[in-house]
């Protein structure tokens, strides 16, 4: 029996950090033809399963992931961090006629980034799941690259075997609107970004009923929001929390590190200002570092920044 298996995307992050990448409110550019020196670099895996599945590793979950990767140099980088984070891989599908997936991300002085994704041609599919061997308490959702009828397959599963679902939608899902609202209302725990919210809600954030619409759609849902930190809304109440004092390095993977962390929080039946605190102090320490793993937090080292014991 696992306490959370994590199902989605697995990836190769290739990270590059620059001093001439030039910035303003909307972009980050390098002025054309241009050679620049890199400051500094990391290759690593990525994807929001291999992400969160560190995380509740790192937490003392009994933790496993189901992802598609190639047969190609690029996935030994994931096998390897898969191994040392002591991640279960028996329900990592390797496909022979497909490529990893991969981005490279260009990351600025300050932490912002642009992240530029090669997807393989397939992608996640109901016969990839090892249905009867699903033993877990939670199942952890990144994007399934807007395959809506296995999140469908996915939460039937879930409700007819007492397991409890959470979901981290993708752009590709976001773009399917309609047919998405419906399953919401059968998820525990639903975690969005401020653009995707908006995108769900599709109104913006400014609008005064704009908290209020989203709570309609999942029973628990947390809205991050960069450096102005997060917000967990239920139909009762809405909970805020500002981001820690820290020093952005790279926020790739803040997304990933609040939500696993929160759910983290659950399983162990915390409350839900506790919750919010392990998502934010994971989130802020993982923008502390380059790349979306090696800030995540340990047991030990989150239950001290948060006062939890």
């Amino acid at each position: 029996m696992f306490d959370v298996i994590s199902i989605g995307a697995a990836t190769t992050d290739i990270f590059v950090k620059s001093p001439y990448l030039l910035e303003n409110k909307r972009f980050l550019s390098l002025k054309r033809s241009s050679k620049n020196e890199i400051s500094q670099s990391l290759i690593c895996s990525g994807g929001g399963a291999t992400n969160s599945a560190t995380t509740f590793s790192r937490l003392g979950l009994k933790t496993a992931l189901v992802s598609l990767i190639g047969e190609d140099p690029l996935a030994e980088y994931i096998k390897k961090d898969l191994i040392n984070e002591k991640i279960n891989r028996q329900f990592l599908v390797i496909s022979q006629k497909d490529r990893s997936d991969f981005s490279l991300i260009l990351v600025s002085l300050n932490g912002t980034r642009s992240i530029l994704t090669s997807r393989g041609l397939t992608r996640l599919e109901s016969n990839n799941i090892p249905w009867d061997k699903l033993k877990t308490k939670w199942l952890y959702l990144t994007s399934l690259e807007g395959n809506l009828s296995l999140l469908e397959e996915l939460i039937g599963f879930s409700k007819e075997n007492n397991i409890k679902i959470s979901f981290n939608p993708g752009l590709r899902e976001l773009q399917q609107r309609r047919q998405l609202l419906p399953l919401l209302k059968h998820l525990d725990f639903l975690l969005l970004n401020q653009l995707e919210a908006e995108i769900l809600a599709d109104t913006d954030h400014k609008n005064s009923s704009f908290y209020e619409k989203l709570k309609l759609f999942a029973p628990l849902i947390a809205v991050t929001n960069g450096r102005l930190g997060a917000k967990i809304l239920t139909p009762s109440e809405t909970l805020f929390s500002p981001i820690t004092n820290t020093h952005p390095i790279d926020e790739t993977g803040a997304g990933d590190a609040f939500g696993s962390a929160f759910v983290a929080g659950l399983i162990n039946n915390y409350s839900l200002n506790q919750c919010l605190s392990w998502g934010i102090h994971n989130s802020a320490s993982v923008v502390s570092a380059l790349g979306a793993k090696a800030g995540i937090l340990t047991i030990k080292q989150i239950s001290r920044a948060s006062k939890i014991k």
